[in-house]
């Protein structure tokens, strides 16, 4: 989403009611039956505020999980963020295994995995798999939804 239609769409949640605490750390929370109570304060540093809210939504981001998967017992490499290391045709250094969407670099879409996917099918096959990544679209399910190509 660029800079404008993230703005945009800002301006319209908060119409909503929604009230947005950018570049801004939790420090502390008590939650109560009727929602919860927050310290927050600024991330670059300065004073700290308490915050009383019905619901609280965090967002720090997203990552991975192949903890679990037992890549390390095949011998398969990870990056230090604990993505699948894969090559162009998304084949990691173990012959035979393959890796798109989610656990490679990238963004975490899922019309991305989904043309991973055929492509890395393609390669199998010893066809030409391609996805175009400036065509895969993204979407955050709100009101109003927003989509980005």
């Amino acid at each position: 989403m660029d800079l404008e239609i993230g703005k945009a769409f800002q301006k319209s949640l908060e119409k909503q009611g929604l009230k947005f605490k950018l570049s801004t750390k939790v420090t502390g929370a008590t939650v109560r039956a009727d929602g919860a109570t927050l310290t927050v304060e600024p991330a670059k540093g300065g004073a700290a505020e308490k915050l009383n809210a019905d619901v609280v939504l965090v967002s720090v981001g997203r990552k991975p999980h192949t903890s679990t998967l037992g890549l390390d017992k095949v011998g398969v490499n990870v990056d230090d963020k604990g993505r699948v290391v894969v090559n162009s045709h998304y084949a990691t250094n173990v012959p035979g295994v393959f890796a798109i969407g989610d656990v490679i670099a990238g963004p975490m879409l899922a019309h991305k995995a989904e043309e991973e996917g055929i492509a890395a099918v393609e390669f199998m096959a010893g066809k030409h798999g391609h996805v175009n990544y400036d065509c895969i679209p993204g979407v955050v399910y709100t009101h109003p939804e927003v989509a980005t190509v």
